[in-house]
């Protein structure tokens, strides 16, 4: 599981509870969320879902919605934030994880300050930033990054 997503997790929640993942790719956040008790589920090209567009999901409400390294992708990035929105439950978190647009090694256009204004604008509340480095040291990738992370809780 994405390291910052599980601390994410152990400091937010005493128990295991509901999650989607927006852009869930191989799976593997949701295995390991399953694999602790969670009821986890996640969408992503291959089942169908384009996130360029709203999604509501038929088990809604979450208790965690979260998209690692997908926003920079999205072109309509206040539509991908009403479905994080219209997915959650009252009070519950969001946790998106993307590329600083300081990252020299993405395409990214996002900035802290955009970030947190649209989160704010769609409703949300109790919104945290922070932009760290990460070195990628996947195979044929061997450098750095500057991650941007965000996240809060629905109104």
């Amino acid at each position: 599981m994405n390291k910052h997503l599980k601390q994410f997790v152990i400091e937010k929640f005493n128990k295991p509870r509901k999650s989607l993942d927006l852009g869930a790719g191989n799976f593997s956040d949701v295995e390991d969320l399953k694999k602790i008790g969670w009821k986890a589920d996640g969408v992503d090209l291959k089942t169908g879902v384009d996130l360029e567009y709203l999604f509501e999901s038929k088990d809604k409400p979450f208790d965690l919605v979260y998209s690692n390294y997908v926003i920079h992708k999205i072109k309509n990035k206040k539509e991908f934030i009403k479905t994080i929105y219209i997915n959650l439950k009252k009070d519950g978190w969001f946790f998106v994880q993307t590329f600083d647009k300081l990252d020299v090694n993405s395409k990214s256009d996002l900035s802290n300050e955009y970030l947190q204004k649209i989160f704010k604008d769609a409703g949300f509340y109790n919104i945290k930033t922070k932009v760290f480095d990460f070195y990628d040291n996947t195979k044929g990738h061997n450098h750095w990054h500057k991650i941007l992370e965000i996240f809060g809780q629905k109104k």
